[in-house]
């Protein structure tokens, strides 16, 4: 449904098929997701839930994480209840063990292994303090994204990790960074000046991190506003607003956002000058039960106090900001139609691309490698 103003600019000559479904249900689209906190490993099995289903994870002999389905495929019994031998998972029931492609290796008292006696396994990389699982297809169609502010420029920046519980669904805390009429309307953020854009080319985020290895895989935007600051006796609570909005260091706002199917990476300024930066990746357990978890840090200034001044703004703003959100992802009805109007042209692509992806994830219910 288009409404009364008309329908954005990219749908006035397209296919009634241009405008992306609404789909109820988990909707996963293909791609790589946190999964839990490197630190949150031990040295026996995580139980976790993922993707609607039980995984377990472990590291193999080399500190590699493994993850796979949780049943055995001899009696059903959970491999996560069992112990990590050699660098495999060995069921508790009956010390059948699994190596870290779900394949069966031993089998107490039998020197023949049936050829299916596999469990689903689920290729894994380890980065930026979090473990992150593939979903959709028997291998990677991409790499997981760079992020250098916590490889290699770590020590630049001041910063803490989140973990944000929600009944929304994957695509809904995505696009909140591209739906950018919500600033104002539910964040209170007037702002005058805005530009708005979706990027072309990966090469316009390049201070987010390198290129992802597929440009279908990739969607930017950059957004800007300059906040209003009406007078101090006649609005105290606006102006407050104004200023804290620019961390009190200039008087435009700018956010740079790119990211993949399943996660997020974000560039703030004011001014031009480098604010923060953020990582975001999707935790989807299930069917309306998700988490938005990552990293988000101040770049330091080389002022103790102005750096301090800075992560306490923004931790603030981090957490008033999720504190609005949740409510609005947990209460929304997702599967109905949906009318567009101008504004929402950047939303409209975000949707195309990301149900391009859900496109190509196939059947997960599958054994495989």
């Amino acid at each position: 449904m288009i409404g009364a103003d008309g329908p954005p600019e990219e749908l006035r000559t397209a296919p009634a098929s241009a405008v992306p479904p609404n789909p109820a249900g988990a909707n996963i689209a293909a791609s790589w997701y946190a999964a839990v906190r490197s630190s949150r490993l031990g040295k026996g099995p995580h139980r976790l839930r993922l993707f609607g289903r039980e995984v377990v994870l472990w590291r193999d002999r080399r500190g590699t994480v493994r993850c796979v389905a949780a049943h055995c495929p001899h009696q059903g019994a959970h491999l996560g209840l069992g112990d990590v031998v050699d660098g495999e998972l060995r069921c508790p029931f009956h010390h059948w063990r699994f190596d870290g492609e779900g394949v069966c290796s031993a089998i107490p008292g039998q020197s023949r292994i049936p050829t299916t006696a596999r469990t689903r396994s689920y290729p894994t990389r380890e980065a930026y303090g979090f473990v992150w699982v593939w979903y959709g297809t028997a291998e990677p169609l991409f790499d997981l994204p760079e992020f250098p502010a916590l490889t290699d420029r770590p020590r630049r920046y001041l910063g803490f990790h989140y973990d944000d519980a929600t009944t929304g669904t994957i695509r809904q805390l995505l696009e909140n960074a591209v739906d950018h009429q919500h600033f104002s309307a539910l964040h209170g953020l007037a702002l005058d000046q805005v530009e708005f854009r979706v990027l072309g080319k990966q090469s316009e985020a390049a201070d987010n991190g390198p290129p992802l290895t597929r440009d279908d895989a990739w969607f930017g935007v950059w957004f800007s506003g300059r906040p209003r600051r009406p007078p101090l006796r006649r609005s105290p609570f606006g102006w407050i607003t104004g200023v804290v909005s620019t961390f009190a260091m200039g008087r435009r706002m700018q956010l740079l956002v790119d990211g993949w199917p399943g996660g997020q990476r974000f560039t703030a300024y004011v001014d031009g000058v480098e604010v923060y930066k953020v990582i975001m990746g999707i935790v989807p357990e299930g069917d309306r039960v998700t988490r938005q978890v990552g990293w988000a840090g101040v770049r330091r200034t080389g002022r103790p106090l102005r750096t301090l001044f800075n992560y306490v703004l923004f931790w603030v703003q981090n957490r008033a900001g999720t504190f609005q959100d949740v409510p609005v992802y947990d209460s929304t009805r997702n599967a109905q139609p949906t009318i567009y109007v101008r504004y929402d042209n950047g939303l409209l692509r975000f949707r195309r691309y990301y149900q391009s992806w859900v496109d190509r994830a196939a059947d997960d219910g599958k054994v495989g490698r």
